[in-house]
């Protein structure tokens, strides 16, 4: 298996609009990069076309929207995983705003409800729900955690985020380059003839980019310790 990183900067993001009908411009860069990242993937793994490929992302339920009497003191984890599928063929062969439409529906279909209900089956089963392997993508969202901003007495870390990630997991990192840009760093974990593939596909999505998203030392240096 491989491990690379891949940066998105405020280029990269304008490109990857660029290529969406106008009513989809308005998504979050989540959404965007969450869509780019589960197309470029599923493209490179060489699924069968009539295979289903599932896209997850996290969700707290610590947001002021969902009244979750969440206790003051507890720390752990309240997340859900709100989910959409998609035939491969149809998510490899349609425009790339197909995946972003499918990502938004994700999102908008998370609700209070639907955290109880997760809840529920965790008490009934006794354990989370497991997350199937094949054709299934999750996507977590940590640019805007802070880590980045965490100062323990020795100044700003120079990266703070999931270096690493397994086969079904994606991050995204808060990164500041050398010239002081900030982007989006994304680590992924793919075979490594998937991983070539997945790199062709993105090079090609990008178009123009190509330069800025595989010429960072920073973020070569952090691929090679993964």
């Amino acid at each position: 298996m491989d491990h690379k990183s891949f940066y998105f900067g405020p280029k990269e993001v304008r490109v990857l609009k660029n290529q969406l009908p106008l009513h989809l411009r308005n998504c979050s860069t989540f959404e965007l990069l969450a869509a780019c990242m589960w197309r470029c993937r599923t493209i490179a793994l060489q699924l069968d076309p009539k295979d289903t490929v599932q896209f997850s992302c996290l969700v707290t339920a610590r947001a002021k929207d969902y009244k979750m009497d969440i206790p003051s003191r507890y720390y752990g984890n309240a997340v859900a995983f709100p989910a959409v599928h998609s035939k491969v063929g149809a998510l490899c062969n349609n425009p790339f705003g197909y995946a972003v439409a499918l990502v938004k529906k994700a999102k908008a279909e998370m609700s209070e409800e639907h955290i109880r209900s997760a809840a529920d089956l965790m008490e009934v089963k006794g354990r989370r729900p497991r997350h199937a392997i094949k054709g299934n993508y999750i996507v977590s969202d940590l640019s805007k955690v802070g880590f980045d901003r965490i100062d323990l007495g020795w100044g700003k870390p120079v990266f703070a985020g999931i270096a690493g990630t397994k086969s079904i997991f994606s991050f995204l990192n808060r990164y500041q380059k050398e010239d002081g840009e900030t982007g989006t760093l994304i680590p992924i974990r793919l075979p490594r003839p998937s991983m070539k593939r997945f790199e062709e596909e993105l090079k090609r999505m990008i178009q123009g980019s190509t330069e800025d998203l595989f010429d960072i030392t920073e973020t070569r240096k952090i691929a090679c310790k993964l």
